[in-house]
């Protein structure tokens, strides 16, 4: 009894491991793929920079230990000495404060990069499992479309030894067999190579299991156009280049420098801390203009004003842009939407045409052109069926690619 509780409780996790499943080869891409390490990468550097801005706040502290002995005296000793240093400069066009302010926008648009990174991975992968999908379909079609054909070349061909049909007929029936026998052939290299690009982008390997077929709906809901990630990093650098145009219109005032220092030495007993004789405490005010040097920064400054601007304008194209794109999106989205659902009832069609036009050609009411013709006719059904499946499928999250919403409800 327990050796069978232990086969039911097992089974299904066996079961489930010989198929692949959508959302454990998104999960698998998302902590796997190389695009994935390369942008965690990224973002932790950009942490980093941000926290190495932030350390310029910090005063430029030094602990010094020295011991020496003269040579050259009558009676040579040992001296030791060990100071503490303390000092912070403060400029009126200080680079920390921008540097920390740059950095901080950064972080955010490495923070969204990530985020749009991790949307674009999953959309690929979903894209790159539907190709396998549809891929399999199609090779599924070209193998029942092979059967037919071996049936009715069979079926011709005992007819031809019957003296019922013509050598014609019978090479007719022979060459679309080959030509079944070709599309079978392409289709199962075409399997092949979709699943072989998948894989390798998700640096894992291919044990040849099933992919399964998820659920979607399809959903009809409209949407106008806001913002998403890549507009977001746009406004961030826009926002990043007016922080450095001001400070590149800092560069035009006087250099001033406001520095205070302070220095702890003891000559006698360096480990007597609290002993140390303070030695030097200073505060300095330090003022300059380079007057020839205007031309450099008035360059500096009109190529940054130059640079603001052609952001700005980019930025508004940008967003135009993608407001048009939604556009067109949604729009291809009903056409699949409707197109879809005609080819569903042509394939109805096609495939009750194809069973009249098999059973009139056995009786020998119809030539085998036009069986060829209503066989071909359902071919082309499903394959425009299934295909405009799954670009049903794609579009919809395309359009939630572009505006930053989560991929299939979840990424």
């Amino acid at each position: 009894m327990k050796k069978i509780l232990l086969i039911l409780i097992i089974l299904p996790a066996l079961i489930f491991a010989q198929e692949y499943t959508l959302e454990q080869l998104i999960e698998t891409g998302l902590d796997k793929s190389y695009d994935i390490q390369s942008e965690l990468a990224n973002n932790k550097n950009s942490a980093s920079y941000l926290r190495s801005s932030l350390y310029g706040i910090l005063p430029s502290v030094s602990i010094s230990a020295q011991k020496d002995k003269y040579l050259d005296a009558i009676d040579p000793e040992w001296n030791a000495s060990a100071s503490l240093s303390i000092s912070k400069s403060i400029f009126l066009n200080e680079p920390t404060y921008y540097n920390i302010h740059t950095s901080i926008l950064d972080k955010k648009n490495a923070d969204l990069s990530l985020e749009e990174k991790r949307k674009q991975i999953a959309y690929y992968i979903f894209s790159s499992y539907l190709n396998v999908l549809e891929s399999q379909k199609i090779l599924g079609i070209q193998k029942k479309n092979l059967e037919l054909q071996e049936k009715i070349y069979n079926q011709v061909k005992v007819q031809y030894d019957a003296g019922e049909k013509s050598l014609l007929e019978l090479k007719q029936s022979e060459i679309s067999l080959i030509d079944y026998e070709i599309a079978v052939n392409e289709a199962e290299n075409s399997l092949f190579k979709t699943r072989k690009d998948l894989f390798s982008y998700l640096n894992m390997k291919d044990e040849g299991y099933d992919f399964v077929e998820p659920e979607f709906d399809i959903s009809d809901e409209k949407f106008s156009f806001q913002s998403n990630n890549t507009l977001l990093q746009k406004k961030n650098s826009l926002t990043s280049s007016k922080v450095r145009l001001v400070q590149t219109m800092m560069d035009f005032l006087p250099s001033l420098t406001l520095s205070y220092s302070v220095n702890h030495n003891d000559d006698n007993d360096i480990y007597a801390y609290s002993d140390y004789l303070r030695a030097s405490n200073t505060l300095s005010i330090y003022a300059s203009y380079d007057i020839f040097n205007l031309l450099e920064k008035g360059e500096a400054y009109s190529r940054s004003k130059r640079n603001l601007r052609v952001q700005k304008i980019d930025f508004e194209t940008s967003k135009r842009d993608y407001t048009i794109e939604l556009t067109n999106l949604q729009n291809d989205l009903k056409t699949l939407n409707r197109s879809y659902t005609l080819y569903s009832d042509k394939l109805k069609l096609s495939e009750d045409n194809l069973n009249m036009a098999q059973e009139q050609y056995r009786l020998g009411m119809i030539s085998l052109l036009d069986m060829d013709r209503a066989k071909i006719d359902h071919q082309n059904a499903q394959l425009s069926y299934n295909n405009h499946h799954y670009n049903l499928l794609r579009k919809q999250e395309e359009i939630n690619l572009l505006l930053s919403n989560k991929i299939l409800g979840k990424w």
